[in-house]
């Protein structure tokens, strides 16, 4: 047996002298997936050293505590492991985050939690609170992950632990996402930030918008984009009152959806700026090219495209 006590080197080190490690940011532990994973050590043995770190007389996880829970179930005596120098605080967590980076396995909301602790210390190491770059940088997440972490951050904690018990359970049972309370996050900024005082209770409005959706009067996440495109209405000339009036229904009648909300108030506009953004495009792309150029299929689209725009321009019946 190599010996346990030099950092740096791999070593079978004693299942009964390690412990979690209590600043893990991972949560949550899913029995199905532990059940694969012990299966495949019972028949393979574990192929990846688990890290750990030395304090006193035990060893202290860096990474792999699923493989350690699977080692503890199947009584084996020792476990392969990177025995490393112990980290302060702050490199304990960034060392976990950069490992979470490299495997994508925590859910969202594990890493959101943990995020305010890392700028923490960061903060007090260096005197200032990180930069989105710099705690990319510390962390190996990209920007783009960060900020979906500070909408989970910034719930109230009922709503964090609702999604905590839901992502304990199979993902196929998961009935809430954090995907779910991200889109719904974002909607609900927008409103707030376009038509000030349409959300009275912002608590409130969330329990509606959750209600709608587990009773699936919203049945689809990306739903709530149309809600933030309702609240700015105004951008597509469609008239901001009555948006206002639908965005009040859609947050106190639990039988008004989200689609029925787009269709009576902004629906057309933002097709016909559509249209127009589309044509404009068309229309560039044609300034590039000689009639010369054209193929018999292009012609035969263009053709069809005028006789298509003189009926949309014929005036209507009388």
């Amino acid at each position: 047996m190599l010996s346990t006590h030099n950092p740096g080197k791999l070593a079978e080190i004693p299942v009964n002298r390690i412990r979690p490690n209590p600043d893990n940011p991972r949560m949550t532990f899913r029995q199905g997936e532990l059940d694969e994973l012990q299966e495949s050590i019972r028949l393979y043995g574990i192929q990846v050293p688990i890290a750990v770190f030395k304090r006193g007389n035990d060893f202290v996880l860096i990474d792999g505590e699923r493989r350690f829970r699977c080692a503890s179930k199947l009584n084996l005596k020792t476990i392969p492991a990177l025995i490393q120098k112990q980290p302060g605080p702050l490199q304990n967590l960034l060392l976990m985050f950069n490992i979470h980076a490299l495997r994508e396995q925590w859910d969202l909301l594990t890493i959101a939690l943990k995020l305010p602790t890392i700028i923490d210390l960061i903060e007090e190491e260096k005197g200032a609170s990180p930069t989105e770059i710099e705690l990319a940088t510390q962390t190996g997440l990209s920007r783009s992950v960060i900020r979906r972490c500070r909408l989970l951050t910034d719930l109230p904690n009922k709503y964090q632990n609702m999604l905590l018990e839901e992502l304990k359970k199979p993902k196929r049972k998961q009935l809430l996402s954090e995907d779910l309370f991200i889109e719904m996050e974002k909607a609900l900024k927008t409103v707030d930030r376009a038509m000030p005082g349409v959300i009275k209770d912002k608590d409130r409005a969330r329990d509606m918008l959750l209600r709608k959706y587990k009773s699936k009067v919203i049945d689809n996440i990306v739903d709530f984009r149309k809600m933030a495109k309702i609240a700015r209405a105004e951008t597509v000339s469609a008239d901001p009152a009555e948006a206002k009036v639908a965005l009040q229904r859609l947050l106190t009648d639990p039988n008004y959806s989200i689609n029925r909300a787009w269709e009576e108030t902004v629906s057309v506009a933002y097709a016909d700026r559509d249209i127009a953004s589309r044509i404009e495009h068309l229309l560039s792309k044609l300034d590039e090219i000689e009639s010369s150029q054209i193929d018999d299929d292009v012609r035969e689209k263009l053709l069809q495209l005028i006789e298509r725009a003189q009926t949309l321009l014929e005036p209507g019946d009388e």
